[in-house]
């Protein structure tokens, strides 16, 4: 369902005017990636070029997270707030205790660490830029998925077959750069930034244990932030499609240079799943973090695996997945899909049916003279 064709009542509201939604696209956008995208710059910089940064620029970086973080609470106590009325007073103190310990947690440990916050303290900043996206979505009467239509298993059905394109549209952004990767540290010339290491110890040297434990709610909260929220308020604010598709992919680009050039490969996939994001998901966020976050789960237990044990997991994925397919089958009367066969949007050229030539009246037929005497 496109904006322009939700109720007249969301679209003649003035906090949903063009304006307002693009302020809060750029400011969610500012304020949930601008420390990610500024330590990607610099540690970039540093790997690829060499480049020592002095400790006024650390110092920088330091008080940007200190701001972001703060200027995040603050908005997020400014859209509580202004829906107090809304809500009941056993869950008005719940929402109360809930802000103060996500705050507490979030300051307290960006000051407990001048350098950024370590790999523990980021399920509390996921759980912030989600909370914050949540109350963006209400406060602007964002539907987060589209009207219940059919029973049960038939909503699921779909959701899960979203979440299969989005699994795939991540699969073709990390493989094309994978492949980039591998084919210009092969064939390319050396002087080219290209990752040379794992991505694993392209991003600091962590476990993949520690990743998934801590780090992996982040990322996903952060990136389904990027394409969902700014997509979705962009695409309210009546932006044109280039411009959208143009700010998701930079900042997705960023985000991932720790590939060097090959990062170039993740605008693919940041251009793919905002356009199905903002034209066929219908603005539902679940499958857009459950794809990703399935991808990404599936690809730390298989970073430090031996070719049989990827082998088998991917055998008990398609187990997994296999027995889901067959009870959604069951459930909402259609057969079982082939595993993985996400509903990919195709092209079909138009064509014209050409009549079939009716018969010749029995007259003419009399008159028609045949070439063999």
């Amino acid at each position: 369902m496109h904006f322009s064709q939700w109720p007249s009542t969301h679209i003649a509201s003035r906090k949903n005017s063009p304006r307002e939604l693009f302020v809060s696209a750029g400011g969610l956008l500012l304020l949930g990636s601008l420390p990610t995208l500024l330590a990607s710059v610099l540690s970039s910089a540093f790997v690829f070029g060499g480049v020592l940064w002095p400790r006024s620029v650390l110092t920088l970086v330091e008080a940007v997270n200190i701001t972001t973080t703060v200027l995040q609470l603050l908005w997020l106590a400014r859209l509580l707030s202004a829906r107090r009325r809304a809500v009941r007073l056993p869950h008005r103190v719940f929402l109360i205790l809930a802000f103060s310990t996500v705050g507490i947690l979030a300051v307290g440990g960006l000051l407990r660490h001048p350098d950024g916050p370590f790999l523990h303290e980021y399920p509390v900043r996921a759980v912030l830029l989600a909370w914050l996206c949540y109350e963006l979505y209400r406060w602007h009467g964002i539907p987060l998925s589209a009207p219940a239509a059919g029973s049960r298993a038939v909503r699921w059905e779909a959701t899960w077959q979203m979440t299969q394109t989005v699994f795939s549209y991540c699969g073709i952004g990390g493989l094309s750069t994978f492949m980039a990767v591998l084919a210009l540290r092969s064939f390319g010339p050396q002087w080219l930034p290209v990752m040379r290491t794992s991505q694993l110890t392209a991003l600091g040297g962590f476990s993949a244990t520690d990743m998934m434990f801590f780090a992996l709610a982040w990322t996903v909260v952060l990136e389904g932030s990027v394409i969902g929220a700014t997509a979705i308020l962009l695409c309210a604010a009546r932006r044109p499609s280039w411009q959208i598709y143009g700010i998701v992919a930079a900042v997705e680009i960023i985000f991932h240079s720790y590939f060097g050039v090959p990062a170039l490969f993740m605008g693919v996939y940041a251009v793919l799943c905002t356009k199905f994001y903002i034209r066929d998901s219908r603005f539902q966020i679940l499958p857009l973090l459950a794809g990703h976050a399935i991808f990404d789960t599936v690809g730390l237990l298989v970073s430090s695996c031996s070719l049989p044990e990827k082998i088998c997991l991917g055998a008990a994925l398609s187990i997994v997945v296999s027995a889901g397919e067959c009870w959604l089958a069951v459930k909402t009367g259609r057969r079982a899909k082939f595993f993985m066969r996400p509903r990919l949007p195709h092209f079909t050229l138009p064509f014209r049916t050409v009549r079939p030539p009716a018969d010749i009246p029995a007259a003419d037929r009399s008159m028609t003279g045949s070439e063999i005497s």
